[in-house]
């Protein structure tokens, strides 16, 4: 889900909507990454601590 911001205010409504889906759905939360600041195509590449830590995600599920 985007969130394009990198604050801790920007994440809040991000955060909360996916507990709220997570909890309607009965889903288990399996982690999340927070990769805020990426506001065009290409950003993340400028980021490679956002994409190792979703690399670790999705080796762990």
């Amino acid at each position: 889900m985007a969130a394009e911001g990198d604050t801790e205010e920007n994440f809040a409504p991000v955060r909360a909507y996916y507990k709220a889906l997570l909890d309607c759905l009965g889903w288990k939360d399996a982690g999340i990454v927070y990769a805020g600041g990426n506001m065009a195509v290409g950003d993340i590449q400028a980021h490679p601590e956002q994409l190792e830590a979703a690399r670790q995600l999705g080796a762990a599920l």
